[in-house]
């Protein structure tokens, strides 16, 4: 064995957890939209909180293209 004791300790040190951007964030993202039904609303929080992915694919897109993308998700995803 060509590894050392304490790199054998290393692997059983804890992973860092993923980000998970807190559920208040994201509604307050989600309201920030403006013109979104309150329903395409409550459906794009409902799938953004699942997904944190999405989530920030949403916040880097800029703020005139928010509310297409979402309703594209919704026709798309059924959201």
């Amino acid at each position: 064995m060509k590894g050392s004791f304490q790199d054998a300790l290393k692997s059983l040190e804890p992973l860092e957890l993923p980000k998970v951007t807190p559920p208040l964030e994201i509604l307050a993202a989600v309201e920030k939209i403006p013109d979104l039904a309150r329903s395409d609303m409550l459906r794009a929080y409902g799938k953004l909180i699942l997904s944190e992915r999405l989530f920030q694919a949403l916040m880097e897109l800029p703020m005139e293209f928010r509310k297409e993308w979402l309703l594209m998700l919704k026709e798309k995803n059924n959201i």
